[in-house]
């Protein structure tokens, strides 16, 4: 077996550059396992505590993303015990959380695996985008998923310059590429279609304004049930959505015409020009007449130096 063809690892450095960015790659590689081999395939390519601990129990000090591209494994976690793993999983580890994996012994697997460490991951997790109770994720064989890893394991092989803060955006891009296909895979078509209309409903609304009661009638479902779809699909209620899109159009109001505040406000239909002026610094953090201007929040202040979150 040409194990340099089947099994990579690189550990790296992180330079001060890299921390600026609050999101940074350690590690990452991949490994063809055969059936009957030993795991991991090359114990020396990892550091001693890695190969001994992996498919035994280990707590990290980073996390990890590792994607199963074939095969079939185990997957322990103490959040969230023991399960099967095979081909178009993900797993998911957290920094303090115990965990172990391993393929089966007569199946083997194929993985890649991403580290990184940084205070913008700590602020997804505590975000609640990703969890350790729920660590596996199916994705399927994704194209956009394994590019990601391919173009990580490219950059750790070059290494030129600037790649550690390219190495940053990729993770953050991987994770994004997860949670989107998860979200995608929670609607149908059918569902998909739905929203569609919903928006094409709101788009030509956006002057006068239009309940949501009313744009679920026109699409044929109950508000509830509009309530749910549209939140699964988009993130956001269609109420929340709507003002989004009303906020926008007062924006390219403002800046494009020469429409006073008074005049936008009338315009799109709001009760009057103070509620608008309120919403419209709530939603975007400056006046209305401070977009109309140009005015950027915070020039001309210093920057804060970062802080570390408490972890």
């Amino acid at each position: 077996m040409d194990l340099q063809r089947t099994s990579f690892s690189r550990y790296l450095p992180v330079n001060p550059e890299a921390l600026r960015w609050e999101i940074h790659c350690n590690d990452a590689g991949y490994s063809q396992v055969p059936p009957g081999a030993h795991y991991p395939l090359v114990p020396e390519d990892h550091p001693p505590d890695y190969a001994a601990t992996v498919a035994t129990g280990r707590v990290l000090s980073e996390f990890q993303v590792v994607y199963i591209t074939a095969g079939q494994g185990v997957f322990e976690c103490e959040r969230m015990g023991e399960c099967t793993v095979s081909t178009g999983d993900v797993m998911i580890l957290f920094p303090g959380v115990r965990h172990a994996y391993h393929p089966v012994r007569e199946i083997g697997w194929h993985e890649y695996w991403v580290g990184f460490s940084g205070e913008h991951a700590y602020r997804l997790w505590h975000n609640g985008l990703f969890s350790p109770e729920r660590a596996v994720h199916n994705i399927g064989l994704n194209h956009e998923v394994m590019a990601d890893y391919e173009q990580v394991v490219r950059l750790c092989r070059q290494q030129s310059p600037g790649f550690q803060v390219r190495l940053g955006a990729l993770v953050l891009q991987l994770l994004a590429h997860i949670h989107a296909i998860e979200t995608s895979s929670r609607t149908t078509e059918g569902d998909s279609e739905l929203v569609q209309r919903a928006r094409r409903i709101m788009q030509d609304h956006l002057d006068e304004g239009i309940e949501v009661e009313q744009i679920a009638a026109q699409v044929g479902v109950g508000y509830t049930s509009l309530l749910e779809i549209f939140r699964q699909y988009t993130g956001l209620t269609p109420y929340q959505y709507f003002l989004q899109l009303r906020i926008h159009r007062a924006k390219e109001l403002l800046q494009n015409s020469r429409l006073s505040v008074k005049e936008v406000a009338a315009r799109m239909n709001f009760d009057n020009q103070y509620y608008f002026a309120r919403l419209f610094k709530k939603k975007t953090g400056m006046s209305p007449t401070q977009w109309r201007d140009g005015e950027i929040p915070g020039a001309g202040f210093p920057a804060q130096q970062p802080t570390s979150l408490r972890r």
